[in-house]
Parts: C-alpha cells; structure tokens; sequence
C-alpha cells in the first residue's frame, strides 16, 4: 500500500511534467508560426515565376 504523501508527489511531479511539455508544445507552435512569417520564403516563389516567364513559349519569328 502506498502512502498518500507518496501519491501526492507522484500527482505532482506528474502534473509538473504535462505543464512542461505544454510549454514545450507552445514554444514549438510559436518558433513555427514566427519562421512561416520571415520574407525569405517568398523568394522561391519569386525564382519559379521568373522561371517560368523566362521559359515561357514565344512565337517564332517569321522568316522573310
């Protein structure tokens, strides 16, 4: 049989640890957020539209 003070540590330390990985998860959600706002990532985007501008089909000149 346990004793209650055990339990009540172990109910403690275990709460403990679920705050801890909360906060983990909302550091981790936030880092995320934050990178998915940065301007560096609408450069490819940029890249692959002149890209694809640049390799676009252009009519063929006429031979006279």
């Amino acid at each position: 049989m346990m004793y209650h003070t055990t339990v009540r540590a172990l109910g403690r330390a275990h709460l403990v640890e679920l705050q801890r990985q909360a906060q983990r998860g909302e550091l981790a959600r936030a880092a995320r957020k934050a990178r998915g706002q940065q301007s560096g990532h609408r450069a490819p985007g940029i890249l692959a539209a002149m890209t694809a501008w640049a390799r676009r089909p252009r009519p063929t000149p006429e031979s006279s």
